[in-house]
């Protein structure tokens, strides 16, 4: 009675051993006499005892590491402090765990080794302003070199870039007369477009003088045409001299008229011709 009893429970204590419940997002590496033998998933799984063993638990989640920091040179020869997060995953644990002894140390040797080639072809401008298509161009590389180990990189991002004082100052004094150069441009744009409509301007008013004198023109040649016209009439000599009188005595009236004016000599032939005018009046 004895004997079965002890049959009872070494049995029961051998299911126990052999029985493995894994939680969700892990795996286990199981191993069978020292060697590889499969890698149990999630939920309940039976092992042998004595033969099978867990060699490794393997975490099948996403892994975070955001704490990677190395100095970088880039393409124009500045030496900066780049931090970056990277965020991987497990996919083949039993790589994983034969073909490395710390996959994070793995993990932060390849980041470190693929970015300092990725950032060593761009300049330092680029790195700052075009972090998403650096970003891009890690993660493919990433990738690739995870393959290897088992594990898939997903996200990788250069999350601050730092930078010396005497870079710092540098940049400053590069950045201070590149607004400097903008703003000669901007002044030399303004005098030019400044220039260009004071001359459209004068253009504009010689263009409206030589319109009015051509206006003037045409009605004193029509004006001409018509007191033409009239001295073939009987009374042609008589008209001729009133026409004259009549803009001698216009030009006597704009000249008083001026500002400037204080004396008027009047010569004898305006005077003479009133007379004409005021003779020819009174015989019409």
């Amino acid at each position: 009675m004895e004997l079965i009893l002890a049959l009872v429970v070494l049995l029961v204590l051998i299911v126990i051993m052999g029985l493995k419940i894994v939680p969700q997002s892990r795996n286990l590496v199981i191993t069978r006499l020292g060697a590889y033998h499969r890698t149990l998933d999630a939920g309940v799984n039976i092992i042998v005892p004595f033969l099978d063993r867990v060699h490794a638990n393997v975490p099948v989640n996403d892994q975070v590491l955001n704490d990677i920091e190395l100095e970088v040179v880039s393409a124009d020869n500045v030496v900066f402090g780049a931090q970056l997060l990277v965020v991987y995953r497990i996919e083949n644990p039993e790589a994983a765990v034969f073909r490395v002894n710390n996959i994070d140390n793995l993990v932060v040797g390849l980041v470190q080794s693929l970015v300092r080639s990725e950032l060593g072809k761009v300049e330092l401008d680029a790195v700052q302003s075009d972090r998403g298509s650096l970003n891009v161009a890690l993660l493919e590389a990433l990738e690739d070199a995870g393959k290897t180990y088992g594990i898939r990189i997903s996200r990788s991002e250069i999350t601050d870039v730092r930078l010396n004082e005497t870079t710092q100052k540098a940049m400053a004094e590069v950045l201070a007369a590149e607004r400097e150069r903008r703003a000669a441009i901007t002044r030399a744009e303004g005098q030019r477009r400044a220039a260009e409509l004071n001359a459209d301007a004068e253009l504009y008013e010689a263009q409206r003088r030589a319109d009015a004198i051509r206006a003037i023109a045409q009605a004193n040649a029509e004006a001409n045409r018509e007191i033409a016209a009239s001295l073939e009439g009987a009374n042609a000599q008589e008209a001729l001299v009133f026409q004259t009188a009549r803009m001698q005595v216009e030009a006597l009236e704009g000249l008083a008229k001026s500002d400037n004016a204080k004396l008027i000599m009047l010569p004898g032939g305006p005077s003479n011709a009133f007379r004409e005018a005021a003779a020819i009046m009174k015989d019409i």
